[in-house]
Formats: structure tokens, C-alpha cells, sequence
């Protein structure tokens, strides 16, 4: 692929998948075991695998004990439960003081008068006036 300044770059591109007569599809790419492991060992499972270590223990107890078969039961020792104890401590809540620069006093001064004018086109009281929502200006060209 060349770009507009004569550059080059390459571009990977996923392959092409198509479908056959019967519903599948075929493809030169196939899942494999660390293809996954890449991408899981990314995802933060911590706290759900600590749930499941506490809970399925739990649960496997109560449906032996009782020899439960429907699942109501079990669905009102989990409402019932408590989870405290078991996840991480949350992190603190950092709070921090706003501080006003120029980028945010334009960002709210920009907003508001967005909203302003938003709310105001009907019944149309800017209709006749000179008051627009932005301005396009022109600069020069210093050539």
C-alpha cells in the first residue's frame, strides 16, 4: 500500500473467510491454544474466579444436602448471601479539587452556550438576530 508521500507501509488483513453450500464456513485461520492464552491471560478474571472458588463449594453443599434438583432454591442462597469478606478491597476514591484552565473554560463556556442555544431554536428567538452558534474565521495565507 503506498501512501501520499511516497511511503510505504504493509497492512496485515485478516483472512478472507468464505461460506460453502452447506452453512459452514472455511478459512485459513483456525483457533489454537495460545492463540486463546494471549487473550485470556489479559482478561481480569481475578475477582470472578475468587467468587467461584468460595460459591460453587457452597452451592455443590446446599444441592447435596437438601438433594435440590430446582434451581429456586439455590438462586435464594445467592440473593441472600453475602459477598463480604470475599472480593478485594476497593480502591480509594482519589478526589481531586477542579482547577480551571484556559482548554477547560473554553470546553464548559462552549457547552453551555450549546445548550443555550439548542433549547432556544423552538420557539425560534434566535431567528433575526446576529447571534450564531459559531463563527468560521478566515486566516490568510502568508505565502
Amino acid at each position: 500500500m503506498t501512501l501520499d508521500d511516497g511511503q510505504s507501509s504493509h497492512v496485515r488483513r485478516a483472512p478472507s473467510v468464505t461460506s460453502t453450500t452447506s452453512g459452514t464456513t472455511m478459512g485459513d485461520w483456525k483457533p489454537t491454544t495460545e492463540w486463546v492464552q494471549t487473550w485470556k491471560q489479559k482478561l481480569p478474571l481475578q475477582t470472578i474466579m475468587r467468587l467461584l472458588q468460595v460459591l460453587v463449594p457452597q452451592v455443590e453443599k446446599i444441592c447435596i444436602d437438601k438433594g435440590l434438583t430446582d434451581e429456586s432454591e439455590i438462586l435464594k442462597f445467592l440473593q441472600h448471601g453475602t459477598l463480604v469478606g470475599l472480593l478485594p478491597v476497593p480502591h480509594p476514591i482519589l478526589i481531586r479539587k477542579y482547577q480551571a484552565n484556559s482548554g477547560t473554560q473554553m470546553w464548559f463556556r462552549t457547552y453551555m452556550w450549546g445548550i443555550i442555544y439548542l433549547r432556544n431554536v423552538d420557539p425560534p428567538i434566535w431567528y433575526d438576530t446576529g447571534v450564531k452558534l459559531f463563527e468560521v474565521q478566515r486566516v490568510k495565507d502568508i505565502s
